[in-house]
């Protein structure tokens, strides 16, 4: 009996007796307190059940027009770029990292593929590999005929170049599709004339200094590298029409690209001058372009290329079995 009364005294003098804890106000000042009461750091939350409803958000509508203005500034911003003085579209594919005949096509591009400052261009999705277990830098680049510097510039790579698996690299075009592309023939392009010989000439008299396949650091040589004379005269190795005669492709300075019958391409990189203009037909022999050593090279020398189609073919293999010296 006498808890029952105490119970009942205690709850008569609390004055929320009836009300849960959290739902009594804080008290401020207490009787007979020299100072207030401080208010509380804070209060606890309530139950789940007692929580309050919070009131419906109102949601604003864009117009029609708005919602349409917002959505092309955003598609426009991610896969467009506006051609600026100096760009080329060798330039554009390596900056973005996307591969160069997907960028050409999509913007229906012909050779020699120029652009004007101010055109929009209209960018492709980047092409990626996947790493899988065993992968280097080294052999990616080798796979898709890159060189290690170029795939490691584009994915922000340092040495020594760690990778893991599952790590997703962008993959730019390689030599050998910049090379491919810009040698494409066309409708502004002749067809070549008729062979003159089995082989090919000599492009230039000198010493080779470097051969055909792959190098040291992950490199390859797509051709043979040949010392000369600065100046000294570079002579096309077969009869056939300039395809490309520039300084836009990655690496290979000034540069001429001659296509002949029968789909095969050479080409000599790192000229001091080129004599030769898009479209040009040249005789065997023929003299197109002076030795220099533009293009990344710090010694006068030919980087020379043949190829039959998109592969690359040994020079020595179609050449004179000759020094070079010989001519």
């Amino acid at each position: 009996m006498l808890p029952a009364l105490l119970s009942v005294a205690v709850s008569g003098c609390y004055a929320g007796a009836n009300r849960p804890y959290w739902a009594i106000a804080p008290v401020y000042d207490v009787r007979n307190s020299p100072i207030p009461v401080p208010r509380p750091a804070f209060r606890p939350k309530p139950p789940s059940r007692y929580a309050s409803v919070a009131p419906p958000t109102r949601t604003v509508r864009a117009s029609p027009k708005a919602a349409s203005r917002a959505s092309s500034k955003a598609t426009s911003t991610a896969r467009t770029v506006t051609v600026q003085r100096g760009d080329t579209v060798y330039g554009i594919a390596r900056k973005r990292g996307v591969p160069l005949p997907q960028l050409v096509a999509l913007n229906n591009l012909e050779p020699p593929y120029l652009l004007a400052v101010g055109q929009r261009l209209k960018i492709p999705g980047q092409r990626t590999h996947v790493v899988r277990r065993g992968d280097t830098v080294f052999s990616i680049a080798q796979r898709h005929d890159l060189e290690v510097s170029q795939l490691a510039q584009v994915n922000r790579l340092a040495p020594p170049y760690m990778l893991k698996v599952g790590q997703t690299l962008v993959v730019p075009s390689g030599r050998t599709e910049e090379m491919t592309v810009a040698a494409r023939p066309s409708r502004s392009l002749a067809a070549p004339p008729p062979r003159t010989g089995n082989g090919f000439d000599w492009p230039v008299a000198g010493t080779v200094i470097s051969k055909f396949g792959p190098k040291q650091g992950g490199l390859r040589n797509d051709g043979i590298n040949i010392r000369a004379p600065k100046g000294a005269p570079v002579r096309v190795a077969e009869s056939g029409i300039v395809a490309y005669a520039g300084s836009g492709l990655r690496g290979f300075g000034n540069l001429v690209l001659v296509r002949h019958s029968d789909d095969w391409v050479t080409a000599y990189a790192h000229n001091e001058d080129v004599l030769v203009k898009r479209g040009e037909a040249v005789k065997r022999g023929q003299m197109i372009a002076r030795i220099g050593s533009s293009g990344g090279v710090t010694d006068p020398q030919l980087h020379f290329e043949v190829r039959r189609g998109t592969k690359a073919v040994d020079p020595l293999s179609v050449l004179p079995r000759l020094s070079a010296n010989a001519r």
